[in-house]
């Protein structure tokens, strides 16, 4: 029977062990996925001994390599639930963040440099699944103006299994996602008209081999980070903001992003230290702009504290003092590993 495209599913769990197993159930299917592509790539030893003709002996599989891509909608619980583990919070750990909660007032994620999770994910394809386990990867915060706030996943793991089983029967999130409009952004000290911002933790991933496991790998590992953010700003004069003279500097500045919506939600995003590391002339509609790449430097030599992220309860969707001190509120919220 044929297999349609449009009914699939995710799943993810964050592991109690790296690289074994954990049972999935609907209460980790509810992530509402863009696009997932799971693929299985098992490394292929080349066969190729001297012999008496030039034909070709057939390989074998060695290590039992998968991948997952997808993109999700950044979105909080609803306003009166802040502070619950979201569906997308599994595929954030296992990407190098962490989680705290405050109950009814936070979710806030900022990123670490050990202990580091992982995760076992499932792709139900309509009545096929296949899982991967040990899974570590890369996400990218996207933002464009009139769209919702994507996270775009890349994350790595070991091949586990594939049968044919039933999809799981999650509640879906009635919440909505929070479009980029009506923020307020500023960045390096100034506002600035732009389209899109990303923000790329540019993870660096290892799949440490296992001889002792099946799939003849241990589990992903990250290994490092290179946070860069690129946006597209219009030019402006000098004495609005100097991009070139920014640019030439070796100062930092804080770039901060806040969307609220109407029914009281708030997402934040802080970067303290910021620096420009290379700007390219380009044209939007005839506009002259320039598409700027920064580096996200960490503020204080602890370190972890280059990026927060708070999803929180805004009294009213104009009001930014409100996020702020929501926000504040967060920063003294307890920690929690549940996924």
């Amino acid at each position: 029977m044929s297999k349609i495209s449009r009914i699939a599913q995710l799943a993810g769990k964050i592991e109690t062990t790296s690289g074994q197993a954990e049972t999935l159930a609907a209460a980790q299917a509810m992530i509402l996925a863009y696009d997932p592509v799971m693929d299985l790539s098992p490394e292929q030893f080349k066969r190729n001994p001297v012999v008496k003709h030039m034909s070709r002996f057939g390989s074998e599989v060695g290590a039992r390599k998968m991948s997952l891509t997808f993109k999700a909608e950044l979105m909080g619980p609803a306003s009166g639930s802040k502070g619950t583990t979201l569906p997308i919070t599994p595929f954030l750990r296992c990407c190098g963040f962490s989680e705290t909660l405050s109950a009814g007032v936070s979710n806030v994620y900022v990123p670490i440099s050990s202990s580091f999770p992982t995760a076992t994910i499932a792709k139900y394809e309509d009545g096929f699944r296949k899982t991967m386990l040990g899974c570590a990867g890369n996400v990218k915060f996207q933002f464009k103006v009139g769209e919702p706030v994507f996270c775009e996943f890349d994350i790595q793991g070991k091949y586990s299994e594939h049968s044919d089983t039933a999809l799981l029967t999650p509640t879906y999130p009635a919440q909505v996602p929070l479009i980029f409009m009506g923020a307020t952004v500023e960045i390096l000290g100034s506002t600035l008209v732009i389209d899109t911002l990303e923000l790329n933790m540019q993870n660096e991933i290892v799949l440490s081999p296992l001889p002792s496991d099946a799939s003849g790998i241990d589990y992903a590992k990250i290994t490092g980070r290179n946070p860069i953010m690129t946006f597209d700003p219009e030019l402006v004069a000098v004495t609005s903001h100097d991009f070139y003279g920014k640019l030439l500097s070796r100062s930092t500045a804080a770039v901060t992003i806040r969307i609220n919506d109407s029914n009281g939600n708030m997402l934040e995003l802080s970067m303290p230290a910021v620096r420009y590391t290379g700007q390219k002339e380009g044209d939007r509609s005839g506009i002259r702009i320039l598409q700027a790449t920064c580096e996200v430097c960490k503020s204080a030599d602890a370190g972890n504290d280059e990026i927060t992220m708070t999803l929180a309860t805004s009294s009213s969707s104009s009001s930014s003092s409100s996020s702020s001190s929501n926000s504040s509120s967060s920063s003294s919220s307890s920690s929690s590993q549940s996924a």
